[in-house]
Parts: structure tokens; C-alpha cells; sequence
């Protein structure tokens, strides 16, 4: 079925934050990809996706989550994005984490590559917002 949502409960679930500063979206690329993501990763067994959230924000940018919102979900090809508003406080390091390589706050309409997702999640971001 074509247009059929992705079967999530095969999918990986993964925590997503959106963090906004200054109208921009903060994004970060891994050390071995080329393109950019919205910050968050996999949600241990037996985490709370929300725990989750917080930690995979922390350990990717230093950042500390003062605020968390439950948004919605989103299927992806090989993740069930559990999306979160977050706001945090501090100043982005990713030095620390051996995945990241670099960070940026996307104003979305500067020319960059990120996942085609990502665009999907924004714009779903963007209509209830």
C-alpha cells in the first residue's frame, strides 16, 4: 500500500530534538556523513523517549534540556522519530562526542544539505507552530 504509513514497530525508535535559538534550528553532522540531522539518537530499552531526548542532546552538544515537549511521531525509512521541542541551556560543543563532527543554527533558508526527513519533520514542526 503506497500510501500506507512505514511499519514502525520494525523501525529503530529514535528521540529527536528540535532546539531553537534565535529562529534558527540547531543541526548537527555526523564524522562520517555529509549531510546534516536534527540532534538526537536511539532510545534505550526500557528509556523514556523524553529521557532519551535529553541525553542524546546532552552527550551530542553539551547542551542541558530546561524545557521538553512531546510534538509527534515520525516514520522515516529506518527510524520512528519520537519529536520533541526542547529548550536548553549552555553553549554547543560537539568536540566531546565521537560521532559529531560539526553543528549549525539553520535558519532554513540558507543553502545546506540535510536530510530530506529532517525537511519533513520541520515542515511538520512549521504547521503547528
Amino acid at each position: 500500500m503506497p500510501n500506507s504509513p512505514p511499519n514502525t514497530s520494525a523501525h529503530r525508535q529514535r528521540a529527536t530534538a528540535i532546539v531553537v535559538r534565535d529562529e534558527k534550528i540547531l543541526l548537527v553532522r555526523d564524522r562520517t556523513k555529509t549531510s546534516f540531522s536534527l540532534p538526537g539518537g536511539g532510545i534505550e530499552r526500557g528509556e523514556l523517549a523524553i529521557s532519551a531526548v535529553a541525553r542524546e542532546l546532552n552527550e551530542e552538544t553539551t547542551l542541558v534540556a530546561t524545557s521538553i515537549s512531546y510534538l509527534f511521531q515520525h516514520g522515516g525509512k529506518a527510524n520512528n522519530h519520537h519529536v520533541f521541542r526542547v529548550q536548553a541551556d549552555g553553549d554547543v560543543d560537539v568536540i566531546a562526542d565521537a560521532d559529531v563532527e560539526e553543528f549549525t543554527w539553520w535558519d532554513r533558508a540558507s543553502e545546506l544539505s540535510v536530510y530530506p526527513h529532517v525537511v519533513r519533520i520541520l515542515e511538520q514542526f512549521g504547521e503547528g507552530n
